[in-house]
């Protein structure tokens, strides 16, 4: 299990001024040319609890240009430590994906439509599910990961089993829209060994394949350290195996770009960091000094910077030539609208705040969102 720092969670705000519907369609404007979009789940919070009942497609003034209902998923009882499940939404040419508690995968489109994709099987609260869409928006990956049914009664200490009867399972499909799943993998690991150490979690899709972590930390006894990523990752081919791991066997994947340029933690202990090509080539490196470590780290679009926030300090930009420049002291990131801008959260001593953006060339200057929520991605154009 990976030991992580706590980190709060979102009170349960929305994308403003569009208010919740209780169907999953909203009412929109027209889309601006060339305007930036971007997806948003709502409330947000560390994925070990991200539990969200709310999928946006938001301007960057904050407002909702579309919004839909999630049915909340469950998460996984893993004994005495938290599941690290996937984001629930993936962008996709027009609009975002999103999966509900029961597996269903549907778009929301910019103009407010909701349509059904593809459903995974998921038939218990044990289960968790990840998926991926190719950047077509034509093809879905899908992985659900089974952790043996809850001890019954339940646990009351943490020495108490944390399991009753059953085996680890990971099952993966292959989907397209309005077309039943196809089963690629199957596998099963006796509860007797421990947890199995490597399963797959699709985590994205880059110019040329799906991407899994083959090795998926299936869970923690804090937090995420602001990771969606928790292996090695690597292409799977059309029958859902796995290629080598991108960047190398010593890379310890934070981010991935659509061209597999790759950000690394290269000795785990969130210190030393490089960026690397597909291939393993270096291309630069990062050092925390001192003892310092580094969490919440992102890999710019255009791969020359990376943001980073310093435990127990301040978020900062380092660029290839190591010249890093400082951003607001309650700014947490979370990502990149564009190799300018970035997204994250305003931090506080009751969590996380709204979300808010910084522009590099204002590093200083932190725009509020006025909305609580969690960044899933930049939606590409339809």
């Amino acid at each position: 299990m990976m030991g992580a720092m706590a980190c709060g969670n979102s009170a349960n705000t929305s994308a403003h001024p569009s208010p919740a519907a209780s169907n999953p369609t909203a009412t929109v404007t027209a889309r601006g040319s060339g305007e930036v979009l971007f997806a948003v789940l709502e409330p947000g919070g560390d994925l070990t609890s991200m539990r969200d009942t709310t999928v946006a497609i938001v301007r960057l003034n904050g407002t909702a240009r579309a919004r839909a209902r999630i049915e909340a998923r469950q998460l996984p009882k893993v004994g005495n430590a938290l599941p690290l499940p996937q984001p629930e939404a993936r962008v996709a040419p027009g609009g975002v994906y999103f999966a509900d508690g029961t597996g269903v995968v549907r778009a929301l489109h910019v103009d407010g439509s909701v349509t059904p994709v593809a459903s995974f099987p998921l038939t218990s609260a044990q289960q968790m599910l990840s998926f991926a869409v190719s950047p077509d928006g034509s093809q879905l990956i899908g992985a659900v990961f089974s952790f043996p049914p809850v001890h019954n009664p339940p646990p009351q200490t943490p020495i108490d089993p944390p399991f009753g009867p059953g085996d680890y399972m990971l099952q993966v499909w292959s989907a397209r829209p309005g077309v039943s799943p196809t089963p690629l993998v199957k596998r099963s690991w006796a509860q007797s060994a421990g947890p199995p150490r490597d399963v797959m979690a699709l985590v994205g899709w880059s110019q040329t394949a799906p991407l899994a972590t083959v090795d998926t930390m299936l869970g923690t006894q804090q937090g995420s350290l602001g990771r969606t990523m928790f292996g090695h990752v690597a292409e799977l081919d059309t029958v859902g195996r796995p290629g080598p791991p991108i960047g190398g066997y010593n890379c310890d994947t934070w981010s991935v770009l659509p061209d597999e340029t790759v950000l690394c933690d290269d000795d785990g202990q969130l210190r030393n960091f490089s960026v690397r090509s597909k291939d393993g080539t270096v291309r630069y490196r990062l050092h925390a000094s001192g003892d310092t470590q580094y969490l919440d780290l992102s890999l710019a679009p255009d791969a020359a910077h990376v943001v980073y926030l310093a435990a127990g300090g301040r978020a900062a930009v380092i660029d290839s030539t190591g010249r890093a420049v400082q951003l607001p002291a309650n700014f947490r990131p979370e990502g990149w609208l564009d190799a300018g801008t970035l997204i994250g959260v305003v931090e506080s001593d009751q969590g996380d705040g709204d979300m808010a953006l910084v522009q590099l060339g204002h590093p200083l200057r932190l725009t509020d969102l006025g909305f609580h929520g969690f960044f899933v991605g930049v939606v590409p154009p339809g």
